[in-house]
C-alpha cells in the first residue's frame, strides 16, 4: 500500500526531487510551494505525511504545522521538518515546535525514501521498510 505524502518547498528543484524520489518510493505524492497552497492540499487529500520547509514565502513552516495541527480532519498527521536550518538546536527547536521529524537539508536522494519511511503509519509503510526495520533492530 502506498502513502499519500504531502512536500511543500518553494525552491523548486528540492519539490521536484523529493517528489519523483517519493513517488519512484511507491508513494503518492502531492507538492506545494507555498504554505496556503500546503494547507488546501492537505485538506483535500489527508496526507498520512507532510514533508515541509521551513522556509516558505507566505506562512514559515511552523505556522503551517500550527494549522495543520488545529485541523481536526487530519487528526494525527505526521509532520517532518526538512530544512537548510541545520545549526546546533534547530532540530531540537522544531521537535519541541511539534514536528514529528527533522531532516536537513542538503537531501540525500538515496537515503531520502528510507528516511521518511520510519515516519509513516503502518498502516502504509512498505514491506521493504519493515525488512530494513526489522534487519536494524535484531
Amino acid at each position: 500500500m502506498s502513502a499519500r505524502i504531502l512536500a511543500v518547498d518553494d525552491v523548486s528543484h528540492n519539490l521536484e526531487l523529493i517528489t519523483y524520489l517519493l513517488r519512484a518510493a511507491g508513494h503518492e505524492v502531492y507538492g506545494a510551494a507555498s504554505g496556503e497552497d500546503a494547507l488546501g492540499l492537505a485538506l483535500r487529500h489527508r496526507p498520512d505525511l507532510v514533508v515541509l520547509d521551513l522556509q516558505l514565502p507566505d506562512l514559515d513552516g511552523y505556522a503551517v504545522l500550527r494549522r495543520l495541527r488545529a485541523m481536526s480532519e487530519l487528526p494525527s498527521v505526521r509532520v517532518i521538518a526538512v530544512t537548510a536550518y541545520a545549526m546546533l538546536g534547530d532540530r531540537d527547536a522544531a521537535l519541541a515546535a511539534g514536528f514529528d521529524g527533522y531532516l536537513a537539508k542538503p537531501i540525500d536522494p538515496a537515503r531520502l525514501a528510507e528516511s521518511i519511511e520510519a515516519y509513516l503509519p503502518d498502516q502504509v509503510r512498505s514491506s521493504a521498510g519493515h525488512r530494513a526495520g526489522e534487519v536494524g533492530s535484531g
